[in-house]
């Protein structure tokens, strides 16, 4: 292909692939209601500076975008290289957790109780 050149869509194929898209939004937002929410207590929002501390390595550092009774939301540059368990050290606090979920640039991670 030609640099610059445009690739041609029919409209046959676009309106095909738009009400695919349009149902699957539409399932996936009556399905969204569906989920029952699983925290035990409600989450408030806090935009604490905290480090994440590991047996090796540096500290990351990471913000406290949300928190519970039971566990936090945390905001990273990236998830890689950051394990399992870990110490959360925001302020003062230094807070044994573990991951319970993982997206791109965010960490869901529950207190464990000793």
């Amino acid at each position: 292909m030609a640099e610059g050149a445009a690739i041609e869509v029919s409209p046959s194929t676009a309106d095909t692939w738009s009400e695919r898209c349009h149902a699957e939004i539409s399932a996936a937002a009556r399905n969204a209601s569906s989920f029952a929410e699983k925290r035990l207590s409600p989450r408030y929002p806090a935009t604490n500076a905290a480090l994440i501390r590991t047996e090796f390595g540096n500290p990351v550092s990471c913000t406290l975008v949300d928190r519970s009774e039971g566990g936090a939301r945390l905001k990273v540059l990236s998830v890689l290289g950051i394990p399992e368990a870990f110490v959360l050290c925001v302020g003062a606090e230094q807070l044994r957790v573990r991951v319970a979920w993982r997206s791109p640039s965010e960490i869901g991670v529950a207190f464990v109780v000793e």
